[in-house]
């Protein structure tokens, strides 16, 4: 049975979480990608972007080419892009399409919080 698409978004002082539910497709790409305007970064100064995979049972074609414009714009924007709750399947498959040289994977949401820190512990010693 088909369940569609939901995100709710959380903010931190660091990052921009969205924690995303249902199927990742073409129906997903327009409450996804028109929710924001992702080219002009991320508000307030926050620098990441953290993607919450944990509730996504499904990615089709569509869902990937959208988690790709996703990260390139994170790029682009000079924001870091991140994800957790990703299947062993859906890791292979992000590896196989290129997605992982814009979108860094980790096991858990503190997992990636503790990276956001020490990125931004080695920034703050580089100024």
């Amino acid at each position: 049975m088909e369940q569609p698409f939901t995100m709710q978004m959380r903010l931190t002082e660091e990052a921009m979480i969205l924690d995303l539910h249902g199927e990742l497709n073409k129906p997903a790409e327009t409450v996804l990608l028109g929710s924001y305007s992702w080219d002009d970064g991320l508000q307030d100064g926050r620098s990441c972007l953290i993607l919450n995979l944990q509730e996504v049972n499904y990615i089709n074609s569509a869902g990937m080419a959208v988690l790709i414009r996703l990260a390139r714009s994170g790029k682009k924007s000079q924001f870091h892009t991140f994800a957790y709750g990703v299947s062993v399947h859906y890791q292979k498959l992000f590896r196989m399409v290129g997605l992982t040289e814009y979108l860094m994977i980790y096991p858990d949401e503190q997992s990636v919080m503790e990276r956001i820190s020490a990125l931004h512990e080695a920034e703050q010693e580089e100024n």
